[in-house]
């Protein structure tokens, strides 16, 4: 047998709406309920359970504490594209995931789902225990991660880390309205960014949804509860086609989603923010303009990403750091940072970034040269600036050994003899 394994966790208030979710793929036939663990009191078989039946008895458990508000375990399992694996297995190794994360007593449902190139399973539980206590989520994504990786070894798997299952991150495209399904390239891109990347501010989140097509909208739901619709934007930013409630996409990337990874994101990039701050910091004095900043800033993978207004005059900035997929604000990386401080250091007047010449004496830099030549010779053809990150991103994010930037930069460089199509 040879698969190997994508675990992706979720919570949520309600665990039977993630039944439902699964139950619905079942009476489509997209999905089959495999088995029902600990559900202590029913003695019917697990195919003539009814859907509220399952949804009530997990209810009934997340019921037993007021206090926790999240009380849904929600995980997908994910094999390889076109594995086929029996479903004993699948049992063996769901079984096997929820005694290593604590929840081996717990009533849960395990589904089959068949709807995408990619089988896996989807395990629905809940987080508080028979005594109304709850079951501890610290450090959960990386308990999760190493009991896969465990996984992996005792039932002979390929390991995921010589493999890909997700597509690569240079493989995540813009969503072009009127082409492809809506739906499915939206929440694509809104996943990609939800998982891939690190933000603090929904304006930031929304700035890296910008880059591929998509628009985030808040919207008042019932009472004050802020929701979220999603739209493709066209190439000059406008929203075009129907919107998409959160709730309607898979994994429902609602608010209350996006505020947990904006909370996560606030901690990862603080802990990060010391070290790209120095370096950031050591560019910014030898920098002698705008142009020179930037290119520095390329040399380390971190894009400096200007706000303008119609006019084309700087009234803020963020920096994009590729490499570790977190974006900053200026004020974040410090008030030397802001785009007030910067245009008293680098010239009142910001100028876009420019391809350097070829002159540079190092490889590398050669190297770093040739890459701003083929997408500067892109956005000159109206390719704009999202496009240019974009771009930088598909050169810069992937994590495949010590020499992977070269790598990407010569695939750049071959993709860039090609004539680009908005396709």
């Amino acid at each position: 047998m040879c698969l190997f394994m994508i675990t992706r966790i979720s919570s949520g208030s309600s665990p039977a709406g993630a039944v439902f979710y699964n139950e619905q793929k079942v009476g489509k036939g997209e999905a089959q309920r495999l088995a029902l663990r600990n559900f202590e009191g029913i003695r019917l078989a697990t195919e003539q359970l009814t859907p509220s039946m399952v949804a009530g008895k997990l209810e009934d458990r997340a019921a037993l504490s007021e206090r926790v508000k999240l009380p849904t375990f929600h995980v997908s399992l994910a094999l390889a594209k076109g594995e086929v694996v029996p479903a004993e297995d699948l049992l063996a190794i769901a079984d096997q995931y929820m005694l290593g994360m604590g929840y081996s007593r717990q009533p849960y449902a395990v589904y089959q789902h068949h709807d995408t190139e990619h089988p896996h399973i989807h395990i629905v539980s809940v987080r508080v225990d028979e005594t109304g206590k709850k079951i501890s989520d610290k450090f959960e994504r990386e308990k999760s991660n190493t009991l896969r990786q465990q996984i992996e070894k005792d039932f002979g798997l390929q390991i995921a880390e010589h493999a890909a299952l997700r597509p690569q991150r240079s493989e995540l495209r813009p969503v072009h309205y009127g082409e492809g399904d809506l739906k499915r390239d939206v929440s694509a891109v809104v996943q990609s960014i939800l998982k891939d990347f690190h933000f603090s501010t929904f304006a930031q989140y929304s700035q890296l949804l910008k880059i591929y097509n998509v628009q985030a909208v808040e919207v008042v739901l019932d009472g004050s509860k802020r929701g979220l619709k999603y739209s493709a934007l066209d190439g000059e930013g406008k929203a075009v086609g129907p919107s998409l409630k959160a709730s309607s996409l898979p994994y429902r990337p609602t608010m209350e989603v996006v505020e947990r990874r904006m909370k996560a994101g606030k901690k990862i990039k603080g802990d990060r923010a010391g070290s790209l701050r120095k370096a950031a910091d050591a560019i910014l004095s030898q920098s002698r303009d705008w142009n020179d900043f930037q290119q520095r800033l390329l040399r380390i993978n971190v894009r400096a990403i200007p706000h303008l207004t119609k006019d084309g005059n700087l009234f803020g900035i963020s920096f994009l750091d590729t490499r570790s997929r977190a974006i900053y604000a200026g004020s974040e990386l410090g008030k030397v940072f802001t785009a007030g401080s910067l245009k008293q250091a680098l010239g009142e007047e910001y100028s876009p970034l420019r391809p350097p010449t070829l002159q540079a004496q190092s490889p590398s830099l050669r190297q770093e040269a040739k890459l701003a030549q083929a997408v500067q010779a892109q956005e000159t053809e109206s390719y704009g600036q999202a496009d240019l990150i974009r771009q930088l991103l598909y050169a810069l994010s992937a994590d495949d050994g010590v020499h992977e930037g070269e790598q990407e930069l010569k695939r750049m460089l071959k993709k860039s003899r090609q004539k680009p199509r908005l396709s």
